[in-house]
């Protein structure tokens, strides 16, 4: 008997028959649709690692356009420590917009120099 025209005549709508086909298939629906399911989660990943991966090769290169990225001679150079120098009172304007005075103070040079007090903290 064929499934298109039931006993009365008529034929059966698009839904009675996709209602149909899925009882008669559930398993195999199912199964497909979880198949595609990790197939898509699969490809998603890997785009967004190799995004990922294009993004940090990008990053380094403008960087290394920039000047941002040591010279790799230098890596292993310890840092050498600024010449100390006085700086003079100034007024300073905050985000909030207030203006607060700041005081002299001396910057710079490292901590073990032998001309500093050992009482004072460095700034």
């Amino acid at each position: 008997m064929n499934d298109s025209t039931p006993e009365d005549g008529e034929p059966t709508s698009f839904a009675a028959k996709a209602k149909n086909l899925y009882g008669k298939h559930r398993g195999k629906i199912l199964a497909a649709g979880a198949a595609l399911g990790v197939a898509a989660l699969t490809i998603i990943v890997a785009v967004a690692k190799q995004a990922e991966e294009q993004n940090a090769t990008e990053d380094a290169e403008d960087a290394e356009d920039a000047g941002w990225v040591a010279d790799p001679a230098a890596v292993n150079e310890p840092r050498t420590s600024p010449v100390k120098h006085s700086v003079a009172g100034h007024t300073r304007t905050l985000a909030d917009g207030r203006v607060v005075p700041v005081t002299g103070y001396e910057r710079g040079g490292s901590s073990d120099d032998g001309d500093e007090d050992p009482g004072v903290a460095a700034a």
